[in-house]
């Protein structure tokens, strides 16, 4: 081996010594780091052993029962602030209902002591975490945030969840009664109810079939409750807005009746109750006792499917009913009240953005029949002139205001689609005189203008057609002896258009028809139950009544009925006119179909109908179509009715008359199945001319003759 191959060889030798030492080296390394990993996972086995152990006694000496798990709470919220956030979470939510125990709360925080977004608050007692559960469930901490709160037992269920699914078994599932199973009535009919005496009836609206039956058949009498010896109802009753529940008055509180034999369907505990208020949906119901006053149990909300109370208020005998206004979605409801007007969440019942509108003095808040809007009014209150507010709900953004000076009242009336809101004002003119004005809110067209007028008389009252754009007032001066003016008006165009005044009539109430056009001015009370019926669309009386002493008036939900009524109050003895009470039943062009008195009665109410789910183009086309496509029909059904009431020498012609129509027919078939022997009798030639000869004759013939002897 030369000197240079030695040397190579050297140098390559140290370089692998090297590369050993290094992988050595790196061994050793790995050795230690294996050790250190098997010193800590022996230490972590006994902390944990010593962890689990600890676990096992905390769930012997820790009453889970007595801990609520608070979800929702904000996350990365820093050290420095938990103490503000524990005070926020304690003061307004955790010791609260009333009379909780609240003992700690602890937030659970990671790494860097921010919060983790959940924590836990000790009671000192089990009822107490129950309560504070249920109460906090869902209550808005701010926008962002919604609590959600669990008995800690509640959270353990999910640890005991089966690693195989295992199907449920079937519920018992008790069939749900169908609340429109009145509307199927093949004939079409409408139902009413009447409290007379100790009965409640509900009965079929049928004033042509069963004209010898008072025009009405009975539907249900409570007939299962006089089985068991018991009143149907122990006060007055009450429709639901689209007629699925009857509500009736207990001692206990109020039970609802529905189905097709108006089965008990909810029961609501609320004792001595008043008055019941339903919202427009019917999801809910309001039930108010007048006589607790500042009771905390006053008013209490419901929740009509699971018959749960939603939340409980306090009134005043000053109070005006309805105490709650409900948007037409039932999403919210509202009441103004001491300076405010609280809107809260429905089911929630939380104030919403969790505080009041406040205006001072504030009078009345109404709902839009059709829009998430509060039409409001404040009087005047020093310099400061009287207002009125359109607020839009949720963002309680005000769309539109006025203000008014010298202000005595302000009535506020929503036309019944929303399409208008009127303002009806009373000002003093001077220290014997009052002035009467109307502003009108054209709430579907831009920026909502407003039209004023002004009325030389003094207002007895509005309203509004249901379902068109005229309106009527009666006004006249107290010195006209109870006979006042009608004016009507319509807002069809651009402008408020006057269309006609009857003047000097018996009136002080105006009642339309639920499908417009036809309007009752009636004289109510003193002025002996005078009515006449007008056609708005000609501007012409059709006929006028009476009904002695009318107190009540109404019209069933087609407008082709309505009734007129004088009851008496259910408390008290009003014997002076005893002998009229009763009610009548009109068409709409005023013809009096029944009469019907009672010694002692109450109510007589119509079943409402729900809204019509025909868009407005098929009720276009079915107008368009009714004479061509069904008058026929009807006509054919009136037509049996007609004959079906026929008695007496009346029947006897009326057979008659039939048979020979029946003849006639018969023999018209015969002359046309005949035809062609008559041809073949009467042979004609091949230029289609008949072959005989046809002779006329003419012969005379005296009948009679007289003579008589004209002296000249």
């Amino acid at each position: 081996m030369g000197e240079e191959d030695q040397e190579a060889y050297d140098t390559e030798l140290q370089s692998l010594e090297e590369k050993l030492a290094e992988l050595e080296k790196k061994r050793d390394e790995i050795q230690a780091t294996y050790d250190s990993l098997s010193e800590r996972l022996e230490k972590s086995t006994t902390e944990q052993d010593d962890l689990m152990a600890q676990q096992d006694k905390l769930k012997v000496n820790v009453d889970l029962t007595k801990i609520v798990v608070v979800d929702n709470i904000p996350a990365g919220v820093p050290e420095s602030k938990h103490q503000k956030l524990k005070t926020v979470l304690g003061k307004k939510f955790l010791t609260k209902p009333k009379g909780v125990r609240l003992k700690a709360i602890d937030l659970i925080v990671n790494e860097k002591k921010a919060t983790k977004g959940y924590a836990f608050a000790h009671y000192g007692d089990s009822k107490s975490a129950s309560e504070a559960a249920k109460a906090n469930n869902n209550k808005k901490l701010d926008k962002s945030h919604k609590l959600v709160t669990n008995i800690m037992t509640e959270t353990s269920k999910y640890e005991e969840v089966p690693d195989e699914f295992r199907a449920p078994e079937k519920p018992d599932i008790k069939e749900r009664p169908n609340f429109r199973s009145w509307l199927m009535d093949e004939t079409v009919r409408d139902q009413f109810v009447v409290r007379h005496g100790d009965d409640t009836q509900v009965f079929w609206n049928d004033p042509y079939r069963c004209a010898d039956e008072d025009g009405r058949k009975l539907m249900y009498g409570g007939e299962r409750e006089k089985a068991q010896k018991k009143h149907w109802t122990q006060s007055l009753v009450k429709w639901s807005p689209k007629g699925s529940f009857l509500a009736t008055f207990h001692v206990q509180g109020i039970a609802l009746w529905g189905g097709k034999d108006f089965r008990r369907v909810g029961k609501f505990v609320h004792r001595q109750v008043t008055e019941v208020q339903f919202s427009p949906g019917e999801n809910y119901l309001v039930t108010c006792n007048f006589n607790e006053g500042k009771g905390k149990d006053a008013i209490i909300i419901w929740d009509i499917d699971s018959g749960k109370k939603l939340r409980s208020f306090d009134c005043s005998r000053t109070d005006r009913w309805p105490i709650f206004e409900w948007s037409c979605d039932d999403k919210y409801t509202c009441r103004a009240r001491d300076d405010k007007i609280s809107v809260f969440e429905v089911p929630s019942m939380n104030l919403l953005d969790k505080k009041s509108i406040t205006r001072k003095s504030v009078q009345t808040a109404k709902f839009s029949p059709s829009n998430p809007l509060i039409a409001a009014w404040v009087p005047e209150n020093g310099a400061i002139p009287a207002s009125m507010h359109i607020i839009e709900i949720p963002s309680k953004k005000v769309v539109r205001e006025r203000h008014f000076y010298s202000i005595n009242d302000l009535k506020l009336h929503w036309h019944p689609q929303g399409d208008f809101l009127c303002a009806q004002l009373c000002r003093q003119k001077s220290k014997k005189t009052l002035a009467y004005s109307f502003e009108i809110f054209r709430m579907r067209s831009k920026n909502i203008p407003v039209e004023v007028m002004e009325m030389k008389d003094r207002v007895v009252d509005f309203a509004w057609e249901p379902n068109g754009t005229c309106f009527a007032v009666a006004h006249g001066d107290k010195k006209s002896a109870g006979r006042n003016h009608v004016t009507l008006y319509t807002l069809a165009g651009s402008k408020l258009k006057l269309l006609k005044t009857f003047e000097s009539r018996l009136c002080n109430k105006l009642y339309w028809s639920p499908i417009g056009r036809t309007l009752i001015m009636a004289g109510l009370g003193q002025m002996n139950g005078v009515l006449e019926f007008v056609d708005v669309n000609t501007l012409t009386s059709l006929t006028t009544g009476e009904h002695f002493m009318c107190t009540y008036i109404e019209w069933d939900p087609s407008g082709r009925f309505v009734f007129t009524a004088v009851t008496q109050r259910i408390q008290g003895d009003e014997l002076r006119y005893a002998m009229e009470n009763g009610y009548k039943l009109w068409t709409s062009q005023g013809k009096n179909l029944v009469s019907v008195s009672y010694s002692h009665f109450y109510q007589i109410l119509w079943r409402p109908r729900p809204p019509s789910i025909l868009s407005a183009d098929d009720k276009k086309r079915v107008q368009q179509e009714l004479r061509s496509k069904w008058w026929r029909k009807f006509e054919k059904v009136d037509e049996r009715i007609r004959l079906g009431q026929l008695s007496g020498q009346e029947k006897v012609r009326q057979d008659m008359k039939e048979a020979w129509k029946k003849y006639r027919e018969r023999r018209r078939r015969d002359l046309k199945d005949e035809a062609k022997e008559r041809d073949a009798l009467f042979a004609l030639n091949d230029n289609g001319e008949e072959e005989f000869t046809t002779v006329e004759s003419i012969v005379e013939t005296v009948v009679s003759r007289k003579e008589e002897i004209v002296e000249e």
